[in-house]
Parts: C-alpha cells; structure tokens; sequence
C-alpha cells in the first residue's frame, strides 16, 4: 500500500504464460482491466490500473479500500495472455500461468490439460489429467469405486465410510468455509415480522441435521464464518433448538393454534422454502426443515429448481424463504460481509436494509487497523443475529474420494483451488 488510495503490486519475475508470451505489467493490464469493468468486481472502487514498470502494477481507488488485496484473488482477475482476450472483452482461450495448460475441451463432458513444461514452479508430476464433468452424486462415486475416476470431488457425506472401508480407495475428508443457510425476504409475509424468523430458527433441530444427514460431518452454524476463522468469527448467541420458543414467538406474533397449523386475521400460516439440487443433499435438508416447521405451526411447500431461477425470480419478485449453500471465503476477507447484507451491494436477495450494518462495513473498507475493522464486522454480525435476513444452519466438510494408488493430494479450503501439482500415481 503506497498510501490509502494507492496500492502498488510487484510481478514475480522469470514467469511466461502457456503461450510463450512473458508475464509483464503491460501483458497482465488487460486481464486486470476487464476484470475490474466487469459487473462482478462493481463493488469494488477501482479508478485506474496501470502498468509503472515492468513489473510493477498501480491500482488507484477512488475511496481508501482496505480488502482490495483480497479481491485481486478472485478468479476474474486472473491473468490469460493478452492473445485469450477478444476485442469485446471476452476470454477466446485459456491462455494462463499455471502448472497445468488447457489441450482440449469437449462441450459437457471433459477437459483435457497437461503439465506446463516450463513452469515457474515445480513441474507437475502427473502429465495429462482429464476433468469430466458428472452432476449426478452416485454415478461419480461408482465410476471412482468401479476404476473409471482416479478422483471424484464433492461426494455426499455418507460416501466417506463406503471409501474409509475399502482397500482400493482413499477418503479425504476436511472443512471448507462454506456454509448452508436460510435466505428470508423481509418484504414477504409471514416473514416481514422477526418473530417470525427467530421461530423458524428455533424450530431446526441442526445437530439431527448435522447427525442424520451430514454423518456426522461438518457442524451447526452461528454465525457466517466458523470459529476457526478466528480473526473474523464473533462470539454470538445461537438460536438452540427449541420448539417452544418457536411456538411461543408464533402467538407473540399473533398466529394461533388452528388444527395442525396456525392462522392470523383468517390466513394460514403457509411458506414456501425454495432450494436446488446441484449441492448434495440441499433437498433432503429442506424436507426435514419442512417436517420440524410444521411440528410448531407452519405450512410449509417446498419447489426445487435451477439456482439460477431462484435468484432471477428472488430478485425480482416475491418468495418466502431459500435454501442456499456458498462459500463464506471466496476471497478472503470479512469484506464478503458487504456481498450479503450492505442495502446497495449485497448479491443475496433478503431486502435487508440497516443504516447501522452499511456504516460499519464502509468505515471497515477505509480503515487499515486490523482490531477496528474487527470490531466493525463482529458489529455487523450481531447484527445479522439479531435482524436475521439470514438463519445460518450448519458448515461444510467436503468429501473427496481417491483410489489408493494416487499420492500427495492436499485438499484446499478453497473449492476452486485444486493443486494437483504435487499428486502422484503409483503404476
């Protein structure tokens, strides 16, 4: 940081990309340009980024800007080849710097990449890896058990067993910093009142969850970051379980007893919680939130779709509650706070807005002190406790499933980041 408004950010020498073109600050500008016009880095109050020297880059914002480290490692701002990047801005090929380079791609089946000869770093031991893209859970833990797969990522949680127990595989399992929560709109009744919503989150049992659904795996969520995300994690008050706070909050709120449910003013008490099938198991949660939500009152429908309908019709009209499932560190910073509750920049579609919430995370933007800029964020998830435009349900661990001949794989925190650069396969 040269001063508050100036970041300065040195290029590592000796680096080429897959092409052969050299990594300078003049072939990476146009990779960083984009990627700070693009829609996606909106938030983030880039003025200019220019190349000083040779290696040297300057990015100007137009208001002290503490995370913008942290957004320069998201995945658009990765650098290709200024021969990848068509005059409208688009990526024509994957040109990049990595210890992999991209071969072939075959529309909804497979990639095809090999170890970059003359990479900057250690050479890849594996000489050709093949990605083949399987949505369905099952069919990628039977091609992994049956020799097809020597890898299958993301496997659902009761696939660790079936791997632990047999000889020719090998379980990883790990946390990541992904969370399952509730997304509620605050402009929808029943759930403008947050009574409402503090007895949803009373009425979910998360340790049956976690127990029953996740085997075990992963843990109750609080709050948006787990306590290891020491630096970031506030002590908060969880909502434990307990259905009779959940009833008791209904009647405070004005839903009696009718039946199996409860009405208010001649309406039943009826949600509809939405929810998408490419995150295991986000279905099957949902029906047990189903059945203890209306253990104290609720009706409650349950529509699975493409999670790109769900934000297209949350965002622009009417629902009661989601399901969803993201990563709490896809950059890493507490900034990712903003992206879930700031009134103007939030990609999450509750409504929520709080003048209290918005001052702390733009004075934790400007700020460079560490220790105020957690105060600023542990402020602002209290806060989210107590309002609740979000009901955190429970943390990830990922399963990734391996045959046993495969060597040195790490798993990352971060989904995205594989590092297949140091596994090697005994022949």
């Amino acid at each position: 940081m040269v001063n508050d408004r100036t970041w300065e950010f040195t290029l590592r020498e000796g680096v080429t990309f897959h092409d052969g073109t050299e990594v300078t600050a003049e072939t990476v500008l146009p990779s960083l340009t984009r990627a700070f016009e693009s829609s996606s880095m909106a938030a983030v109050p880039v003025e200019s980024v220019e190349a000083a020297a040779d290696r040297t880059i300057i990015i100007q914002t137009t208001v002290p800007f503490s995370p913008l480290p942290a957004h320069c490692t998201r995945g658009i701002t990765c650098p290709v080849s200024p021969s990848a990047i068509a005059n409208d801005g688009s990526i024509t090929e994957p040109i990049g710097t990595g210890p992999f380079q991209f071969e072939n791609w075959e529309p909804s089946s497979t990639i095809t990449t090999t170890a970059t000869p003359d990479y900057h770093g250690s050479t890849a031991h594996i000489e050709t890896l093949i990605y083949e893209g399987i949505t369905d859970d099952q069919t990628r833990r039977l091609k992994l058990e049956n020799g097809e797969l020597d890898m299958a990522r993301i496997l659902p949680n009761k696939a660790a067993d079936t791997l632990a127990s047999s000889p020719d595989l090998t379980a990883h399992t790990y946390k990541i910093p992904r969370a399952r929560y509730l997304v509620f709109d605050l402009d929808s009744a029943p759930f403008a009142d947050r009574k409402v919503r503090r007895a949803v989150m009373y009425a979910i049992d998360r340790d049956h969850i976690v127990d029953s659904l996740l085997n075990g795996l992963g843990s109750k969520a609080i709050g948006p970051f787990p306590a290891d995300v020491t630096e970031w994690a506030a002590e908060l008050e969880p909502y434990e379980y307990s259905p009779d706070k959940a009833r008791r909050l209904l009647t405070e709120a004005g839903w009696e007893p009718d039946g199996d449910t409860r009405t208010r003013d001649g309406d039943t008490l009826s949600v509809s919680i939405w929810t998408y099938n490419t995150r295991p198991l986000l279905p099957t949660i949902a029906e047990v939130i189903q059945t203890q939500l209306q253990a104290v009152g609720f009706d409650v429908d349950i529509s699975v779709m493409e999670s790109s309908t769900i934000k297209e019709q949350a965002t622009n009209g009417e629902f009661d509650t989601v399901l969803w499932s993201s990563s709490v560190l896809w950059y890493p910073d507490p900034d990712r706070l903003s992206d879930l509750v700031h009134s103007e920049t939030a990609t999450m579609f509750s409504g929520y807005e709080s003048e209290a919430v918005d001052r702390h995370l733009e004075a934790a933007r400007r700020t460079a002190d560490r220790d105020e800029r957690f105060e600023r964020y542990a402020a602002v998830q209290r806060r989210m406790q107590r309002d609740l435009p979000l009901g955190w349900l429970t943390y990830y661990a990922n399963v990734i499933g391996t045959r046993a001949d495969v060597e040195g794989y790490q798993p990352h925190p971060i989904e995205s980041c594989y590092h297949l650069e140091e596994v090697t396969q005994r022949r």
